[in-house]
């Protein structure tokens, strides 16, 4: 009697969940019945793709955002069959193509229906369109609840997640609901409604000043006409800029370039003195050294930054929990800055609009805000030890999403929180998992069955949060997947 093929079911098809389908199709020794649950209609466009508006860009290179780490060319090759550098010029400058999140997403989508049809292990790929409710482990299979009131039993699992909702800061719940609030800036409507609104001379405040504000700051510069902007945090510290290419780097690189590099040796100069504890503030003070070496000769500081980056999964599982916690508490800030780098497009056009004075940055803590008559707004800083007033037509957060807050009961993860399934890490960033990525359950023991790929796993592996790191984390997870596939059976 012929067996059917091991079932992989991957929870979640934002980027994560779609690299992992489509790696684990074409890496897979024997062929699988790959099934994506997610409610939306094209699997690839999480969060961070799921817009239309041409102002907000991948703020990386396409070369190190291929599906498939060991494929670093195929965006190109996407980009070559279509027309989408015609229909957006401006992606391409001096630094590298930078596509717009929407057309990313879109390549995201195409790239699944591709190895969907076609694959190297002659798997299938299917998307079912509904919400996990809730998962039980047993013997032989994994349940997974439906929404729709449907179970489907599967033989291994793969958690994508991706990253939780924005943030609601709790001096914004009061008016969270006023039209000249907006919350979540980059889901739905909202922000373009606002923007329509906004007369010439209207003063707008934008709580954040990272990836995400610059975002919604060039929303803001192109759809509006004397306006002006107010960006500020507590540190007011924004974004660094890309890093200028090489002029000695070799013209073409080998696929598998972008594996090699995360997967490669951790830096001598990182590692203490024998005998000496892996300290936070040992890495820095390395870091530093090493970045003013070579800034002395006349090489770019991120050079020496993304030498620790790239390979910060392999060394940040040294440092003791007490040590991540100090990071996440008082670096974390600091290393956020020089790791999520803008668009060069994008800083072209804030430059632009800060020389002409339309938009200003602003270290101060926002303490208050409260609705006056007239529909505007008066929100209360605490700068420099004072409090200051001042008053803005329009708030719009964006301070992002915290992987560190509380699980909320009510969601998959919390549910499985609570079943035992899964367990916080003791960072306090994401859950708990093992080197290739099982989670860990509330007795301590790892699962043969199901894993967790993405954000969620940032307090294990420092940094799983960019589309390049996630793919090359599947990448590392999946021979473990195949073999516990294969004994499963």
């Amino acid at each position: 009697m012929r067996r059917s093929p091991p079932r992989l079911v991957i929870v979640g098809g934002g980027f994560t969940g779609a690299t992992v389908a489509v790696q684990a199709a074409r890496r897979s020794p024997i062929a699988l019945d790959i099934v994506v649950i997610e409610p939306s209609a094209e699997l690839g466009r999480g969060l961070p793709y799921q817009g239309h508006d041409p102002d907000h860009r991948v703020n990386g290179p396409i070369a190190s955002h291929s599906i498939d780490p060991l494929d670093t060319g195929h965006v190109q090759r996407w980009l070559d069959k279509s027309d989408e550098l015609q229909k957006d010029p401006a992606a391409q400058c001096s630094f590298g193509t930078f596509l717009r999140r929407s057309d990313y997403g879109r390549y995201l989508h195409e790239s699944v229906l591709e190895f969907s049809k076609k694959n190297e292990s002659g798997s299938t790929i299917r998307h079912h369109r509904d919400r996990v409710r809730q998962i039980k482990l047993e013997s032989e299979h994994v349940v997974l609840e439906l929404e729709q009131g449907h179970h489907l039993l599967g033989d291994s699992v793969v958690l994508a997640f991706g990253n939780p909702a924005s943030r609601l800061p709790p001096m914004l719940k009061h008016v969270s609901k006023s039209p000249i609030v907006v919350h979540a800036p980059l889901v739905g409507s909202a922000l373009h409604q606002l923007c329509e609104r906004l007369a010439p001379g209207s003063e707008v405040a934008v709580m954040g000043t990272s990836l995400t504000a610059a975002d919604v700051i060039s929303t803001l510069l192109r759809q509006t006409s004397g306006v002006g902007i107010t960006a500020f945090s507590r540190r007011g510290l924004i974004p660094h800029r890309q890093r200028p290419p090489d002029p000695l780097a070799p013209s073409s690189l080998p696929k598998t370039w972008l594996v090699d590099r995360i997967n490669g040796e951790v830096p001598s100069y990182l590692f203490p003195d024998e005998g000496s504890p892996f300290t936070v503030r040992h890495l820095c003070r390395a870091m530093r050294k090493r970045i003013k070496m070579l800034t002395n000769q006349g090489l770019p500081w991120q050079q020496g930054f993304d030498e620790a980056r790239d390979v910060v999964w392999q060394f940040w599982p040294l440092l003791t929990a007490q040590e991540k916690q100090r990071f996440l508490r008082r670096l974390r800030v600091w290393y956020d800055v020089a790791r999520f780098r803008l668009p060069p497009q994008t800083a072209e056009s804030i430059d632009k609009a800060v020389a002409a004075g339309r938009l200003a940055f602003c270290a101060q803590a926002l303490q208050g805000v409260q609705v006056l008559e007239g529909q505007r707004l008066k929100l209360t800083f605490q700068k420099k030890g004072k409090q200051v007033e001042q008053e803005f037509d329009a708030l719009i957060n964006c301070t992002g999403f915290d992987l560190g807050g509380p699980v909320d009961q009510k969601t998959l993860a919390g549910k499985l929180v609570q079943a035992g399934i899964l367990v916080k890490d003791e960072s306090g960033i994401g859950f708990s998992v093992d080197k290739t990525c099982r989670v860990i359950h509330s007795n301590g023991q790892a699962s043969s069955r199901i894993r967790l790929v993405g954000p969620a796993t940032a307090g294990v592996f420092g940094d799983s949060l960019g589309a390049m790191f996630i793919a090359v984390q599947a990448h590392r997870m999946l021979p473990s997947l195949f073999n516990d596939l294969g004994q499963a059976r």
